[in-house]
């Protein structure tokens, strides 16, 4: 029988299968039949047909636990029963964590269709991914976390983020006088940019400050101590720490878990706002990286927002002016902007510029 026939069998048996052991079954079934056709060479589309019917069981399976466990693990009865079940049927069927992973894909797939969509696509075009009810799950909460990342630091005063594709020494001129910056520049692996961040530096009022995220090669920590910052001197080598790194390093070097960042300040510029105690006080700030270092982010080296929120509350005012010449996917000024301040940032890189504007930015 031809992988097609196969399947076709199969979806006859769910459309008839009544209990959550025939569903459970059949899924188990076509799981064995993708591994079994997977080692033998098969196609990656015929693969993922496989994949596609496993949603399909999914569904089936969130319908009829939606059905006899309408509150869960916790609460077994029949909807609408008035009928009391000895404790042993308490129980459901499935784990909680099956019975939640079949209810999620259910529920995303009929409130979010076309996303449903882009998702299978995604997983079917990588070429290293076979769709299947795990990888459609992960891709689902990577989803869910992003939209709720987005929500939640969504700008929702006065001010918005300002977004403008531009290198950033060709619109230097444009730029006012800056009372705050913070950028977090390529690293000496991509270029050289010392001289760019040395004229941004110029820029920052005298009663103004900047906070520099560097890489920690010594070759690059050396070129940034020592540029020209005009008006600004550095202040204080501040150390963010994270503790979910990924990125694991030759038995000649230690694996690196810590960013460094370069706190400059105006010869006119206040005293920093940090609170007496607490964790904002201290010049090693230790934040995980968001999703991981090796998990799904919207750019390589993204900071986490409340790393940056705090180095904009200890540095700046409501109404300050915000620019960062290295936006990449938006974070630092859209945490400006959550703040109350004026934040603007550029951007070379059109698909960063895309997620800027997906998280909330406004392209100018």
């Amino acid at each position: 029988m031809g992988e097609l026939a196969k399947i076709d069998s199969f979806r006859k048996e769910l459309a008839l299968a009544e209990t959550i052991e025939q569903i459970k079954l059949l899924g188990d079934a076509a799981l064995a039949y993708q591994f079994i056709i997977q080692r033998q060479g098969a196609n990656k589309n015929k693969i993922d047909e496989i994949g596609e019917f496993n949603i399909e069981v999914e569904c089936k399976k969130a319908e009829w636990l939606d059905t006899f466990y309408p509150h869960g693990a916790t609460r077994y009865r029949p909807r609408n029963s008035k009928v009391k079940v000895p404790n042993e049927n308490l129980k459901m069927p499935v784990t909680k964590k099956e019975s939640a992973r079949a209810r999620k894909i259910k529920k995303f797939k009929k409130e979010k269709p076309e996303e449903f969509e882009k998702i299978k696509s995604k997983i079917k075009e990588d070429k290293n991914t076979i769709l299947n009810i795990n990888s459609l799950a992960k891709e689902i909460n990577k989803n869910e976390r992003k939209d709720k990342e987005i929500n939640e630091n969504k700008p929702s005063g006065t001010q918005v983020a300002i977004i403008k594709k531009a290198d950033c020494l060709s619109i230097i001129d444009e730029v006012k006088p800056i009372d705050l910056l913070i950028t977090d520049p390529p690293y000496f692996t991509d270029g050289d940019f010392t001289e760019h961040i040395s004229k941004y530096l110029k820029k920052v009022k005298k009663t103004g400050q900047a906070y520099v995220f560097i890489g920690s090669d010594p070759q690059e920590v050396s070129a940034y101590i020592n540029l020209n910052s005009g008006g600004l001197y550095l202040e204080q080598i501040l150390i963010w720490n994270y503790n979910n790194t990924g990125q694991r390093q030759p038995n000649e070097r230690y694996t690196s878990n810590y960013q460094i960042c370069l706190y400059y300040r105006g010869t006119d510029a206040p005293l920093i706002n940090k609170p007496a105690d607490g964790k904002e006080q201290y010049a090693c700030q230790t934040i995980n990286a968001p999703d991981g270092r090796i998990g799904d982010r919207y750019h390589k080296w993204q900071k986490p927002i409340e790393l940056i929120e705090r180095l904009i509350r200890n540095s700046s005012n409501e109404g300050d002016f915000i620019f960062d010449p290295f936006a990449g996917s938006g974070t630092i000024i859209l945490a400006g902007a959550k703040l109350g301040r004026i934040a603007h940032g550029c951007e070379i890189d059109q698909d960063a510029i895309n997620i800027c504007i997906e998280r909330g930015c406004i392209s100018e």
